[in-house]
């Protein structure tokens, strides 16, 4: 059964700027940010368990070519995923339990 992924509103933001700073780059690179958040997506509605607990019960999935993690809850009762944050990898500061 698949999960529907939600974003909360900040990881929404968070999702805005990290385009943002891609497509000043390159609309390419832009482009192959978005494809790859679609992937991660695709793949946690179906593997929500793929991933290892992090922090207070929330995971971590790696984006693949791109230096970001996707934060994320799972809500069983809803089956949903609940998107915290989509975070730069070398933040100091990866709690975003708070959210």
């Amino acid at each position: 059964m698949s999960y529907k992924v939600v974003y909360i509103a900040l990881a929404k933001d968070d999702f805005k700027k990290a385009v943002s700073y891609y497509k000043a780059i390159s609309s390419k690179l832009a482009n192959d940010f978005i494809a790859r958040v679609g992937e991660a997506e695709k793949y946690l509605s179906m593997n929500p368990y793929g991933n290892d607990i992090m922090y207070k019960e929330v995971r971590m999935h790696n984006l693949h070519q791109f230096p970001y993690h996707m934060h994320y809850k799972i809500l069983e009762d809803q089956k949903q995923i609940i998107v915290l944050a989509i975070a730069f990898s070398k933040r100091n500061n990866l709690d975003f339990s708070n959210r």
